[in-house]
């Protein structure tokens, strides 16, 4: 995993000093791999010490080996002034991260809960309500029981009558949208399977989840004029589509759906 992801990752366990490091070693990517661990901590003003509990938190076995996750991060950073290749390498970088974040075995396991889910409700607010919109229109055209909810109080009525039988699929990037939190915890209470995808690993959103989707965040692109909120999420939804479409059954309902459309639309 990459020095970025790990910080993701791990960003609710680390300290002011931690993020002090992270600004330093983020802003001198191309010299830290001369450093020694002595030298790096006189020119962050923290101890050789905090430095080494900063790597074992990011779960690196050494303070050689996040250096080389950083010298990489470094390489892989390709500077041009085109517009058309900036874009380009951001998404680059962005389908990259996520992919270290998603495994074969967790996309089947989720498959596998919406194929025997009773109903499923989809819940996010702003840009990730557009996630959740996307994703249910998919699964509808397949046949599937669901519904999108992106308004806050809608949220609370829908998960409310949530049964064992059902799934609730929370998108928030932060973790800690108070309405998709509420609306988790109102469907964990009906005992409904909760579905997390998310950018960082512990928030009161992923405390409620029975499965945990950790998606890349656009805020680890140094670039203030590049805003995607929805690529690493669309990603996801591609990967499950995909697989949702392996089943004959959705398949043959998704074209049917496509087939009344195009006659009768």
């Amino acid at each position: 995993m990459n020095f970025e992801n790990r910080i993701q990752k791990y960003n609710s366990i680390l300290t002011t000093n931690d993020r002090k490091i992270i600004r330093h070693l983020a802003a001198n990517k191309e010299t830290v791999v001369s450093k020694t661990i002595t030298e790096l901590s006189d020119e962050i003003h923290v101890s050789p010490a905090s430095i080494t509990r900063f790597c074992k938190k990011l779960g690196f076995d050494s303070f050689q080996q996040m250096k080389y996750s950083i010298e990489q991060s470094a390489i892989d950073t390709i500077k041009t002034d085109k517009t058309f290749d900036i874009i380009y390498n951001y998404y680059h970088s962005i389908l990259t991260s996520t992919q270290q974040f998603i495994s074969e075995e967790q996309t089947t396991r989720i498959v596998d809960l919406i194929l025997s889910a009773g109903k499923i409700l989809f819940c996010g607010i702003g840009n990730s309500g557009l996630i959740s919109n996307e994703f249910n229109s998919r699964i509808q055209r397949m046949g599937i029981p669901s519904e999108s909810i992106t308004d806050a109080h809608g949220m609370l009525m829908k998960s409310a009558l949530l049964n064992e039988n059902d799934i609730i699929i929370c998108f928030s990037n932060s973790g800690m949208t108070k309405s998709v939190v509420s609306a988790a915890k109102l469907a964990k209470e009906n005992k409904a399977t909760t579905i997390a995808i998310t950018n960082y690993a512990e928030t009161p959103l992923t405390k409620l989840a029975d499965e945990v989707v950790l998606i890349t965040s656009y805020k680890y692109i140094e670039d203030e004029k590049f805003i995607n909120t929805q690529l690493p999420g669309l990603f996801l939804l591609d990967l499950l589509t995909y697989k949702l479409l392996k089943n004959e059954k959705l398949m043959e309902n998704r074209q049917k759906t496509l087939k009344a459309i195009s006659e009768h639309g």
